[in-house]
């Protein structure tokens, strides 16, 4: 999205959120970073780049094995095929706010035959005794993208894996977004946090900033099953990069920032404060990310944010997620290279002018 508005801004924290969006800058970067580490052609994923990369994420992960989608959605669709299939049971647990459910023109369900049982309550993180009673496997979002980035505590996540195995379902996680668990589960690392979870899905550019890609990890026989589905469905690209030497890149340039992004979108919570008119959820932030939400419709809301840029000069978001089951409309700021470099206090300034205009807004009326 652009906007004559937006571009008057000095700090837009819209997507992508680090410093490197601009294509061209990126391709020289990637060029750059595959002279220094001595990578390059390579044929249908099959180079030093993909070794490299699925060595790294497996080790990372705590997995056998790892495999380079080039994208979630065809990783995640894979994996829920591979599961459902070995239970012998085409019934697939998923959120209500889950990528699947919401984002992905039932793919899932037109593509792998597979039958989508929603379990949990929107307005919140999943639980032991939503599990189905009955699948081939449930996708567990950690974190919980539509929910603000929350998390179930410590103690939860290991009774949903605990009751996963006492009902013998197999549990997939889309980890999106994992890069920031550790910071929200002090002392757990991400082989642990891991653990119990049949398959792991991790994007590469949401959070990291890569120019695509993802993985999906497990054992030995699911990587190697998964390979062949990516190559049914097309997914073996003649050409790794520049996704793939980008996705090393960016992990050895922000996988060690992302603690620094998780304390930045906690400070800004703390900054705004309790205003009229808007609530962060979660609060405190739990990883890199909250959701602003408003109390107005979704033109009021762009009304405020626009408002909050004249007055500050920052771009607060392109869009408000507004759906029927959670109609408030809800910002998402994801805090990365740009928001960390950048004054916290203009952030806060921003938002609460967006909340006084919203309290404004519904006095007048």
């Amino acid at each position: 999205m652009s906007s004559p508005l937006r571009a008057q801004c000095d700090l837009d924290l819209s997507f992508p959120f680090h410093t490197d969006g601009d294509p061209v800058d990126r391709l020289e970067r990637v060029a750059v970073y595959m002279r220094e580490q001595g990578l390059g052609a390579e044929a249908y994923l099959t180079g030093e780049s993909v070794a490299r990369l699925e060595a790294r994420m497996a080790e990372l992960l705590g997995k056998p094995a790892a495999v380079w989608f080039p994208t979630g959605t065809m990783a995640q669709g894979v994996a829920a095929r591979i599961h459902c299939a070995k239970a012998g049971d085409h019934r697939l647990g998923l959120h209500p706010t889950s990528h699947l459910a919401l984002h992905e023109e039932g793919g899932h369900e037109h593509l792998h035959g597979l039958e989508t049982v929603i379990c949990g309550d929107w307005h919140r993180t999943i639980r032991p005794d939503d599990l189905p009673e009955q699948a081939g496997c449930t996708i567990i979002e950690l974190p919980q993208r539509h929910n603000g980035g929350a998390l179930p505590d410590w103690e939860t996540l290991v009774a949903i894996k605990a009751q996963a195995g006492d009902k013998g379902q197999t549990l997939h996680m889309d980890g999106a977004r994992l890069w920031a668990l550790p910071s929200a589960w002090p002392g757990h690392d991400l082989p642990e946090i891991c653990e119990g979870f049949a398959s792991v899905y991790a994007s590469f550019y949401k959070d990291l900033g890569a120019s695509g890609g993802a993985i999906l990890a497990g054992d030995e026989d699911f990587a190697a099953e998964a390979r062949l589905w990516l190559a049914r469905m097309g997914g073996r690209l003649v050409s790794a990069w520049p996704m793939v030497p980008d996705a090393l890149r960016v992990l050895d340039l922000r996988l060690g920032q992302i603690p620094d992004y998780v304390a930045r979108a906690r400070e800004i919570a703390v900054g705004v404060g309790d205003v009229p008119g808007l609530t962060i959820t979660p609060n405190p932030p739990q990883v890199n990310m909250m959701h602003v939400r408003l109390d107005c419709d979704v033109p009021t809301a762009e009304a405020a944010r626009d408002a909050a840029a004249k007055a500050t000069k920052v771009w607060l978001g392109n869009r408000f997620w507004n759906f029927e089951w959670d109609p408030v409309p809800a910002m998402e700021i994801a805090i990365g290279e740009r928001a960390l470099a950048a004054d916290p206090q203009r952030i806060i300034e921003a938002i609460r002018v967006m909340a006084a205009h919203v309290a404004s807004h519904s006095t007048s009326g």
